[in-house]
């Protein structure tokens, strides 16, 4: 377990905070905000979810989100429970995650729920601490995985026009 000092307190919150700001930025479609949680080279891993998906490159990364995650008509995420493991510039964090993602119809409101963990390689950077290297494990789901379908295809239509 690391120690607790005052730094590594401080360096605690920092982590935690680039986890708030990863959840805010992708909820309120801010992708600055969501990017500023990356390194340029950060690896991000979402194979439990998406077989072979292994994006590398922040902005990649970004684009990618944007073009998903912008045909829902709404979503939370919300990541809890966060664990780290700071050694000087470096850490190793593991959070909790609940993902609501919503596309709305005329017969009323379709969502997907995932539910799982984020396991993080973290460093520390000239503008603070950010993932350098991230994956997603889903331990289950419930609702409609079909609404990942209807989002790409409306975000799709939503870049055309």
């Amino acid at each position: 377990m690391t120690e607790l000092t005052t730094q590594t307190l401080l360096d605690r919150a920092e982590i935690s905070d680039v986890f708030h700001r990863y959840a805010l930025g992708v909820d309120m479609r801010d992708w600055k905000l969501f990017r500023s949680c990356f390194t340029d080279d950060v690896e991000a891993d979402f194979t439990s979810i998406w077989p072979g998906v292994v994006v590398k490159g922040a902005d990649e990364w970004v684009r990618r989100a944007e073009n998903l995650i912008e045909g829902f008509d709404a979503t939370q995420h919300i990541i809890t429970n966060h664990t780290h493991d700071i050694r000087g510039d470096t850490a190793k964090s593991t959070s909790y995650l609940h993902a609501q993602h919503v596309v709305r119809t005329p017969m009323g409101n379709d969502e997907n729920v995932l539910a799982g963990y984020y396991q993080y390689d973290m460093v520390r950077t000239e503008q603070g601490w950010k993932i350098k290297k991230y994956s997603l494990t889903v331990t289950w789901a419930t609702g409609n995985h079909g609404v990942w379908e209807v989002a790409a295809a409306r975000a799709k239509e939503q870049r055309a026009s």
